[in-house]
């Protein structure tokens, strides 16, 4: 296969007008060919500068005998219906994340697509960040000795221009924030240290709705033994927005104000010394480019996808495990003051 692919975007809100759209117009391997969005005015917006023949339409399914791959960035609920349209009109599918909101959804995908023989690629683009391929590269020198633990603070007051506010609804999303970003920071820790083994999950959400803030605690059983993990992910406030990865010699920081490096922190002579470790040679297109280019060269048969259909089922066993076992997260300013309390007031 050396013609162009064919694909075409569907849903095209805020992800696919950043950041899906200028990888694709930019691919050498790729002709966009059509942009899919129930509100066609939308889709509309984003044919500027697209190439000649791209259309704009509100319904996918009459378009899968035209194209050879799709991206499918539709609200959650969409996501494993709409895959699965296009695995068995033998369409290549790259999902935003997560592939799906139930496991049983998302083991459907990953069976689809290996039966039909098609590309099931699942976007998680932080794993093209040059900071999750150098991490891997500590690890396996042994620059931290003996790996201790880790803890991962990501958060911040939502902000997210979303088209849609399918964020909102646990029907259309599946959930708050654990699967929206905490899905990304499983698939790195699961990636980088293995299946979790155990876990301890809290999160605020009070019992019908979306968690805006979540606790999960972890233990890995990987390449580097046992190692204890401590997830916070926060739609509310500012978190320390870092990963630290523990070790006897030294300690591993990846901040998120820069993705790219991953800082070495250790004491030589007694003395605290830090350096900056970066890949020189990495390329300096953008993750969901490289992500794209995954895609493209899994369907030349040249690599697989970084994230595929099974890797996506073992996160999101661990998530929907995650809310059945739920916690609150204690919240004593809710609760009466015990005085009170015995007082039935």
């Amino acid at each position: 296969m050396t013609d162009p692919i064919r694909l075409a975007i569907l849903g095209c809100g805020t992800i696919a007008r950043t950041s899906h759209l200028p990888a694709v117009l930019v691919h050498p391997d790729v002709r966009l060919a059509a942009l899919v969005d129930s509100d066609l005015k939308r889709a509309q917006s984003l044919l500027p500068g697209t190439p000649e023949g791209c259309v704009a339409v509100t319904y996918y399914r009459p378009l899968f005998g035209q194209l050879d791959a799709i991206i499918n960035t539709l609200p959650n609920s969409l996501h494993a219906p709409v895959t699965l349209e296009a695995l068995r009109a033998g369409v290549h599918v790259l999902c935003e994340k997560p592939l799906a909101t139930t496991a049983a959804d998302a083991r459907v995908c990953a069976e689809t697509a290996e039966q039909k023989n098609r590309v099931l690629a699942v976007g998680m683009n932080r794993r093209f960040v040059a900071s999750h391929p150098l991490l891997r590269l500590v690890l396996r020198e042994g620059l931290l000795g003996p790996v201790q633990d880790y803890e991962w603070q990501y958060g911040g007051a939502f902000a997210w221009k979303s088209a849609s506010g399918f964020y909102f609804s646990r029907a259309l999303a599946g959930g708050g924030a654990l699967i929206d970003f905490g899905v990304h920071m499983l698939d790195s820790l699961i990636d980088w240290f293995g299946p979790v083994s155990e876990f301890d999950y809290q999160d605020d959400n009070l019992g019908s709705g979306i968690e805006a803030n979540a606790l999960l605690d972890v233990k890995h059983a990987g390449p580097y033994g046992e190692i204890q993990g401590h997830l916070r992910v926060s739609r509310t406030y500012t978190l320390k927005n870092s990963l630290l990865v523990r070790g006897a010699a030294a300690t591993a920081e990846i901040p998120a104000t820069d993705p790219d490096v991953v800082i070495l922190h250790r004491t030589i002579q007694g003395q605290a010394v830090s350096e900056t470790l970066r890949l020189p040679d990495y390329p300096a297109t953008s993750s969901f480019y490289k992500q794209l280019d995954n895609f493209v060269e899994s369907i030349r048969g040249r690599q697989k996808p970084e994230a595929d259909g099974r890797r996506a089922l073992e996160v999101i066993g661990l998530i929907e495990d995650c809310y059945r076992q739920a916690r609150r997260i204690p919240e004593p300013w809710f609760e009466p003051l015990p005085e009170l309390a015995k007082a039935g007031a």
